[in-house]
């Protein structure tokens, strides 16, 4: 306690009305930050990184999400294991929300995409997860959270902020993104080939409900990006990537109050879409020796992965619901 007040008194040090003035801009503001027209400038520019996914004829079905994803499913593997004349592009990348990708899929060419697979990692959708996000998503953030996530995450968290603010009312000039035409060797997935780590992971503290809550942005642009894909007649599907065994133990165990949270935020917006697999999918694989650490599978478990998501795209998938279970039976 006494370390906090010492940074918080060393925080005030900033003259305390221009502070004030910033922080009640930011609170009247509120309302008016993140409508759709507005982020897309933020975002403005994300698809130049994709160009070269029109050197790709014929049809095409897309890998979105996060990391878990951008290492976990081999696209070219899956393209030429399922034999069904589509071709599977990793578009995922460490730490992509929702939020990226809604306005990713708004600027590339999706005329041939045929089916949408979105991997679902709950603790990306809270709002401890900002330190990874752009810094217009700091303005999503309260005054008093936002004074402990400047102590414990990112010590130019204020000077993001307001920068932020600013941006939003006088637009700074970006420098236009580079364009990406060469296609990658395995249509965007990536192999790591690290050894298996030990898990020691809390896994409830990469949460922090209780401090920073839950970033109801991300639920509003998953149900947006949803639509978006039925407004394009594209099928939209959820799946969970696999944990490692001990990860899965210690969600299932320690973080049950977190993960129906979780599920409730998505059935308050009526998030009915397709959804397949289980955390604990690899347990009895020797999920261990496939894992790069505790939810990052290696080269090896991509592999072996892989070859289990298009059996599991093969079949039915089930309605989420907060009845659904995430677990395999006992």
């Amino acid at each position: 306690m006494k370390f906090f007040l010492t940074k918080l008194f060393l925080f005030f040090l900033i003259p305390f009305p221009i502070l004030m003035f910033l922080e009640c801009g930011i609170y009247l503001s509120q309302n008016n930050f993140f409508s759709e027209n507005k982020m897309e400038n933020i975002y403005d520019g994300i698809g130049n990184d994709y160009k070269w996914i029109g050197n790709v004829s014929g049809a095409k079905s897309l890998l979105l999400g996060s990391s878990t994803v951008r290492y976990g499913i081999g696209a070219k593997q899956l393209t030429e294991s399922s034999n069904d004349g589509i071709t599977y592009l990793n578009l995922a990348m460490d730490a992509r929300d929702p939020i990226q990708t809604y306005f990713l899929l708004k600027e590339i060419d999706l005329s041939d995409v045929k089916t949408v697979y979105f991997g679902l990692d709950p603790w990306i959708y809270t709002k401890a997860y900002y330190k990874y996000r752009d810094p217009y998503l700091s303005l999503d953030i309260s005054f008093i959270n936002a004074i402990e996530y400047n102590l414990e995450h990112d010590r130019r968290f204020f000077f993001k902020r307001y920068k932020a603010f600013f941006n939003y009312f006088i637009p700074f000039k970006i420098l236009e993104r580079k364009k990406n035409f060469t296609t990658p060797p395995n249509y965007g997935s990536v192999k790591l080939e690290r050894k298996p780590l030990n898990f020691n992971e809390p896994i409830c503290d990469m949460f922090q409900i209780e401090k920073y809550g839950w970033s109801q942005l991300q639920f509003k642009y998953l149900v947006k990006m949803a639509d978006l894909c039925k407004k394009n007649k594209i099928e939209f599907n959820v799946f969970l990537p696999p944990k490692r065994s001990d990860y899965s133990a210690t969600y299932r165990n320690e973080c049950y109050l977190i993960h129906q949270q979780f599920k409730n935020n998505l059935s308050k917006l009526n998030f009915e879409e397709p959804i397949f697999g289980k955390y604990d999918n690899l347990d009895s694989l020797g999920d261990k020796e496939l894992f790069a650490e505790s939810y990052h599978l290696n080269a090896r478990g991509q592999n072996i992965y892989t070859k289990l998501f298009l059996k599991m795209i093969k079949r039915n998938k089930e309605i989420f619901s907060n009845e659904y279970k995430w677990f395999s039976e006992d």
